[in-house]
């Protein structure tokens, strides 16, 4: 299903999971994620990246406390990855629980373009390189 919100948002939640071990000391697989389009308590959409280990060990709050560096080495990871429609490297999962279904990387790079730099949505620029 290519071209869905949800495919994007899913997108999304994996290439912060790939991104993750660039900013915060830790492998992939130390931290789980999900993300819905229509979360109860949220009443919108959400995304969830969590300690991958009972109890936490902090890499979550981590995460959270460099979002700006996540979200820039995410839209990176993205927009320099040289496939068209996805690969191993940029959005698909190992341990996707949902057989990487559904994925759409071009809405993913256009979400987190809006999400690391807001003064910059409806653009096509590349992302800030340090």
């Amino acid at each position: 299903m290519s071209g869905s919100f949800e495919g994007g948002l899913h997108a999304v939640q994996h290439a912060l999971v790939a991104a993750f071990p660039l900013v915060i000391l830790c492998d992939r697989r130390d931290v789980g994620s999900v993300s819905t389009t229509d979360h109860p308590q949220t009443e919108t959409s959400a995304l969830f990246i969590y300690d991958g280990y009972h109890g936490g060990v902090g890499l979550a709050r981590n995460g959270y406390d460099q979002i700006e560096d996540l979200l820039q080495h995410t839209w990176g990871l993205l927009a320099e990855c040289g496939c068209e429609d996805g690969c191993p490297a940029c959005i698909q999962s190992p341990h996707c629980g949902r057989a990487n279904e559904p994925l759409d990387k071009r809405l993913a790079v256009t979400l987190t373009m809006a999400l690391a730099d807001p003064n910059r949505q409806g653009d096509t620029v590349e992302p800030n390189s340090d």
